[in-house]
């Protein structure tokens, strides 16, 4: 049975095409103001009345149908809404910023003690515009932690474990590296996204990636300040690359050191819990019930109702 829609959406991926017979068609992501996503269709697209961008909010009306295994909505009609605030269309995750970006601070000021490394904390710090980005950040377009001030979180997630691992594992890593790699690990995207475009690649992101971009930023930052050494720099750049662990993943080298293969792996596991909770959410699975198949994952996953007793 097809559900009739109107609704106000914010526009992202848009794909524009032709159909076999030449006729124009988009397809394209609708994001509604409670955080979901849908896949949207509109045929013969010459006929609407502006040309559409990303972050573009629309009140738009069509039919959910099943189309491929999953839920799309045929577009019939698709007005522009002018003077409307993108922002109340980006998810959002409830947390206070200030207060996730006051935990990694004080957290970096407790464990980072070599001059060099605190002065490259402070000078990081002080810049309020990358800061502002920082902040408001997704830690993907979508997955894991997708949704405003999301790479704070997953940063700040990370970098807890980096102490919790550099602790367990003494002499044998260095918690203070593992700590910057932590901290620069995926902040390449404050600019491989953007966020007022809905989350959307900016160009430098679909040319480069947050990996190189993110080396970038490290970069140029530590070469400002006197007395850092090099190889604590490509020791610190090396985590940056190798974080996804695999060529395959989109790393262009493997983890080869301690540190690097720790920050591997409590990145890929803070990303994959979110995932599961995300999916929990999504599915609105109740406590002993089972998600639906994600593709991603290849698999469904279950949330058992067992909780520890206080």
């Amino acid at each position: 049975m097809e559900l009739t829609l109107k609704k106000d959406f914010m526009l992202t991926d848009i794909n524009k095409n032709v159909t076999r017979d030449g006729k124009p068609f988009l397809r394209l992501v609708l994001n509604d103001s409670e955080g979901t996503r849908h896949n949207g269709i509109m045929f013969d697209s010459s006929r609407l009345a502006f040309e559409p961008s990303g972050g573009d909010v629309v009140t738009v009306e069509g039919v959910l149908q099943q189309y491929a295994g999953q839920t799309q909505l045929k577009i019939t009609m698709m007005e522009k809404k002018e003077n409307a605030d993108p922002s109340l269309f980006l998810p959002t995750s409830g947390l206070d910023a200030d207060k996730l970006l006051k935990e990694l601070k004080d957290l970096l000021d407790e464990r980072v003690k070599t001059d060099y490394l605190k002065t490259f904390i402070n000078l990081f710090f002080s810049d309020e515009k990358v800061v502002d980005k920082f902040k408001k950040s997704p830690a993907a377009k979508a997955v894991h932690h997708a949704y405003v001030n999301g790479l704070l979180e997953h940063t700040l997630s990370v970098a807890k474990l980096a102490v919790l691992m550099g602790d367990y594992y003494g002499e044998k890593a260095n918690t203070e590296h593992l700590l910057f790699g932590a901290l620069f690990h995926d902040m390449g995207k404050i600019v491989e996204l953007d966020s007022k475009l809905g989350f959307d690649y900016t160009d430098s992101g679909k040319l480069l990636g947050h990996l190189i971009q993110g080396i970038m930023l490290f970069r140029n930052l530590a070469d400002k300040i006197e007395g850092f050494p090099e190889e604590v720099k490509d020791l610190v750049c090396h985590m940056i690359a190798s974080h996804h662990g695999f060529l395959e993943f989109g790393s262009p080298k493997k983890p080869k050191t301690i540190e690097a293969l720790i920050l591997h792996h409590i990145d890929d596991i803070d990303a994959k819990i979110n995932t599961f909770s995300s999916i929990f959410n999504k599915d609105e699975v109740q406590e002993a019930g089972w998600s639906g198949y994600d593709r991603l994952l290849e698999r469904q996953i279950f949330k058992h109702g067992y909780k520890e007793e206080q």
